[in-house]
């Protein structure tokens, strides 16, 4: 059977290979090759002439991309190619299952194609997109979030079923009658030996993974709460993993004269070398004004990482409520960091506490879950021909 895989992820084309910055590796989709035997990708697409290090391989056996224009632009969402929607729509025609990743425009847009072609698709819903527009806190964001929150609602309600990486949060706000929750996290084997997590007595570090393009990840409020630990003379640092350079925010480091304590780590390729990082990391920080459920975090604590987090998104259903701040407080913040790593039976709690709740994430555990729900659609599938 053939399947649609759609996304506005950005995938990256090179001598006739294809990779991804992380997120959609090859191996990712062999979720969807235990009941398809291959799988077309929708989606953005940039021709470059050489391979970044932090890049996994995408392209592979069975698998094809059809490549689409930015659907996120207002060119790309009024100036239609009609030629490459001519050809969309056939490929929708052909295929026996369709997932779609919201929010997303292609996703949105395939979702639409597979209405009214009267096909069956699910979607996988990983955020909210109107946490994701207005934190951006542009004029922009404010017009287009309420446009493609009310499109992504309706996707989300008409496809046959829907996968949620939060337990309760985006389930509310774009409801499906037939739903499941599980995790896009994949974390390493729980064979893999672990570092032992004992509580550091002298420099602490301090851990978190995100663009540093993206306005969502909250530096400026982990910049500001460090600024306020290292008033307290504290010896902490922050050690911070991800591409980009428009957060870094360089001016307020040295305002806040913390610059000397903030290390950019630039991209890690994931799995082995993420998992070396957080094994070095001493408590994991992620104060985002918007989330669904970071993956990041679930790798942090299945690596015995303490966590503070924000409210934002699905993050309150990771911890219990002493160990979230509200997004931008970074008094609370640096209250809670100072809380943990000043009492070595609060650090060994939340060790313990954070190593319990990824067994939740076991690899094992969610691939039944997703198998079932993969299974019951494809044989509605079969029931239809």
């Amino acid at each position: 059977m053939k399947m649609i895989f759609a996304h506005d992820h950005f995938f990256y084309h090179v001598n006739g290979n294809v990779y991804s910055a992380g997120k959609l590796p090859y191996a990712s989709f062999q979720r969807y090759f235990n009941h398809f035997d291959s799988i077309s990708v929708v989606s953005r697409y940039k021709e470059m002439d050489s391979v970044a290090p932090n890049w996994s391989i995408s392209s592979g056996a069975n698998i094809d991309f059809f490549k689409m224009e930015n659907q996120s632009s207002l060119s790309g969402l009024f100036l239609k190619d009609k030629k490459r929607i001519e050809e969309l729509y056939a490929l929708v025609r052909e295929a026996d299952g369709i997932v779609v990743r919201l929010p997303s425009e292609i996703g949105i847009m395939v979702a639409g194609i597979a209405r009214e072609l009267g096909k069956k698709y699910i979607a996988e819903v990983v955020a909210c997109p109107w946490d994701a527009m207005t934190g951006y806190k542009s004029v922009k964001g404010y017009l287009y979030a309420p446009f493609l929150t009310l499109r992504t609602r309706l996707a989300v309600k008409n496809a046959w079923g829907a996968i949620y990486v939060t337990d309760n949060f985006l389930q509310k706000r774009y409801p499906n009658n037939r739903a499941i929750a599980v995790s896009n996290v994949e974390l390493l084997d729980s064979t893999q030996e672990r570092l032992a997590k004992t509580y550091p007595k002298k420099s602490i570090r301090v851990g978190l993974i995100g663009s540093l393009d993206s306005p969502h990840k909250g530096f400026d409020t982990i910049y500001n709460a460090l600024r306020i630990l290292t008033n307290r003379n504290i010896d902490i640092s922050l050690h911070i993993v991800g591409g980009g350079d428009k957060y870094k925010n360089e001016a307020l480091l040295s305002n806040l004269r913390i610059k000397d304590k903030v290390f950019f780590k630039g991209n890690i390729k994931p799995g082995k070398d993420i998992y070396d990082f957080l094994d070095t990391t001493d408590i994991y920080v992620q104060p985002s004004n918007q989330e669904g459920l970071p993956r990041s975090v679930i790798e942090a604590m299945s690596r015995g990482c303490p966590v503070v987090l924000s409210s934002a998104g699905g993050m309150p259903e990771l911890v219990t409520p002493e160990y979230l701040h509200e997004p931008g407080d970074y008094q609370s913040l640096a209250d809670i960091i100072a809380r943990v790593i000043g009492n070595e039976s609060e650090f060994n709690k939340c060790v313990a506490s954070s190593i319990k709740t990824a067994k939740i994430f076991d690899a094992g555990i969610l691939a039944i879950k997703r198998y079932d729900f993969f299974k019951a659609y494809c044989n509605g599938i079969a029931d239809d021909h």
